[in-house]
């Protein structure tokens, strides 16, 4: 696991030449424009539902602390707020970008393989986007439920000091499996996929990992973080293929 984690990093370094040296500069502008229309929508979302959320949150906590009642309550409401956010805006990215990512991994692994006549079919397309839908909705599901399940650990003596680091953690583990999934769509189908997935949790975790640190910058996030997680897990992806390494 530690070995690929570290490989998942070294991944996004690989992906920055391999950019210009395939001439898949074009992917970054389309990104961007989905991503800023996306970024409005998920603004928006968050600042109408925020302190209706907030409010449930602390409402689930089952012990009475009269101070998180009346003074703490913004300040859940802030950070819970912000991973909602970040959340539902990083699956808007992976959902809305999916063809355009789709066709993006393909490019690059019959790029590598010198297959420069491979083509991807309107119904192969579709039948991926569906597929990718279900995956997503299956991770946005898990990945909510065990990010509150950490949040509302947070407030556990001692335990609660890892929950951040947890929820990080767990976001990483999510936003790689849906980078990594564009090139796994050709591989596996979904049950396979979901077998495979989690024996590369390092893999994963470094991917998604630099994707949310890249996603996190303003403006610039959403022109590069898409393209280059898809171009950095399928060059490790196809590297791991090539040496047997990854198995179903």
């Amino acid at each position: 696991m530690v070995v690929e984690f570290i490989k998942g990093i070294v991944s996004y370094l690989r992906a920055l030449t391999f950019v210009s040296r395939a001439g898949l500069g074009r992917y970054f502008v389309y990104s961007g424009l989905i991503g800023l229309g996306l970024m409005t929508l998920s603004i928006s979302i968050v600042y109408y539902t925020h302190t209706s959320l907030g409010a449930w949150l602390v409402s689930l906590i089952p012990w009475d602390i009269g101070i998180l009642n009346q003074g703490v309550g913004s300040w859940i409401t802030v950070i819970f707020s912000s991973i909602f956010f970040l959340t539902i805006f990083k699956y808007l990215m992976l959902i809305f970008t999916a063809p355009l990512m789709s066709d993006l991994s393909a490019k690059v692994e019959s790029y590598i393989d010198g297959d420069t006549d491979r083509r991807t079919s309107l119904r192969t397309m579709g039948q991926e986007l569906i597929r990718g839908l279900r995956i997503s909705l299956r991770n946005i599901i898990r990945e909510i439920a065990i990010t509150i399940f950490l949040f509302i650990l947070g407030f556990v003596p001692v335990v609660g000091v890892l929950s951040t680091a947890m929820i990080m953690l767990v976001q990483s583990y999510f936003a790689g499996f849906g980078n990594i999934d564009f090139w796994a769509e050709r591989q596996f189908n979904y049950r396979d996929t979901l077998k495979f997935m989690p024996r590369h949790k390092g893999m994963l975790t470094a991917n998604g990992l630099i994707y949310i640190l890249l996603l996190a910058i303003p403006l610039v996030g959403v022109f590069i973080a898409p393209p280059l997680a898809t171009i950095a897990g399928t060059l490790q992806a196809h590297d791991y293929k090539t040496n047997r390494i990854l198995t179903s």
